[in-house]
């Protein structure tokens, strides 16, 4: 998927958090100038760079995330423990499985789609065949829960969900309404070390 933004820069750290948890994380540098801060809990970076580019998108325009896709409907997405395997990262069955009414409900990994645009899609489709849409945050981690209620703000029609392996042990969580994505960087103190 290309880019919200014309990018000037992106760049790519590895970070170890207080879990021992490895993450990647991703900058982007627009061409105005703006930053924008993305991560990913696995291994592919293309999704903390697209998340990156989303970022300094809604910073460059003073906006959350949310605006870019027409707005928030909703301003805290709840959790739910669902152990429903996440359906992979495949389009063509997903789409066939949702026209044939397959399933009353989803769980998809935001982490595993290539970008934000993808998961909006889904949660599109999902929601005019009355099927509803899970956001798998693989490890809980709370900067996993900020960028799925920040996208679940996004989707129309249904009650999104943030489903987690473990039982929700917070609320509902709010969300971001402040310019950008909306995750609490400094909740990991590595990241403040980071040097762009």
């Amino acid at each position: 998927m290309a880019a919200p933004v014309p990018i000037a820069h992106t760049h790519v750290h590895s970070l170890r958090l207080r879990s021992g948890v490895e993450a990647l994380v991703a900058r982007v540098l627009t061409a105005e100038g703006s930053a924008g801060y993305g991560f990913t809990l696995n291994l592919d970076a293309a999704v903390a760079r697209d998340m990156a580019a989303w970022d300094a998108l809604a910073q460059s325009r003073g906006v959350a995330f949310c605006e870019l896709f027409g707005g928030c409907r909703r301003r805290s997405v709840p959790l739910v423990r669902d152990d429903t395997p996440a359906f992979p990262p495949e389009w063509a069955g997903l789409t066939g499985g949702m026209a044939s009414g397959r399933w009353k409900r989803l769980c998809v990994d935001p982490f595993a789609w290539e970008s934000a645009e993808q998961v909006q899609s889904i949660a599109v489709v999902a929601a005019g065949s009355g099927i509803g849409v899970r956001l798998l945050a693989p490890n809980a981690h709370p900067w996993e829960l900020s960028w799925c209620a920040a996208l679940a703000a996004t989707f129309p029609g249904g009650e999104p969900a943030i489903a987690l392996r473990v039982e929700p042990g917070a609320d509902p969580i709010r969300v971001p309404d402040d310019a950008g994505i909306g995750v609490d960087w400094s909740l990991e103190p590595g990241f403040a070390a980071l040097r762009w």
